[in-house]
């Protein structure tokens, strides 16, 4: 009769984990992800190639503002600028380099839930440039 008991205990438990809401959740605690952001590549029109590069600008000669005139910060690497955006999911901003100003806006979606899901980059204006936006990469051409 003990032993019965025991086993309906055993059994209950284990039923009552294999029903846990957290099931369906993937666990992301052993996952290491990148910061939310997105990349900005400068092409020239002319040449079809990386503008930054081809002007041989570096990271002293480029500015980024938001709508308050404060300083975005960035990195760059191989000539494409990468903006974190782990305070926002969307943003104006102004890309300065010498008399060149480039204003443009942005929006991520909602991320879906998934271990580094951030959305996707979406609703990109960018009022005086052509572009393009491919996930999380943002195109003008100069």
């Amino acid at each position: 009769m003990m032993k019965a008991k025991w086993i309906l205990i055993l059994v209950s438990l284990f039923l009552i984990n294999c029903n846990s809401s957290d099931d369906s959740k993937e666990d992301c605690s052993a996952v290491s992800c990148l910061e939310m952001g997105y990349t900005i590549e400068l092409i020239s029109k002319d040449s079809e190639t990386n503008w930054i590069i081809e002007n041989g600008y570096t990271k002293e000669d480029i500015q980024l503002l938001n709508t308050e005139e404060e300083i975005v910060p960035f990195g760059l690497h191989n000539g494409n600028i990468w903006i974190t955006t782990s305070n926002s999911n969307h943003g104006m901003h102004t890309l300065i380099i010498d008399e060149l100003e480039i204003p443009y806006s942005y929006d991520f979606t909602e991320p879906d839930g998934s271990c580094c899901d951030f959305g996707d980059l979406t609703d990109v204006i960018v009022p005086n440039n052509e572009f393009k936006v491919s996930d999380f990469q943002l195109k003008i051409f100069l």
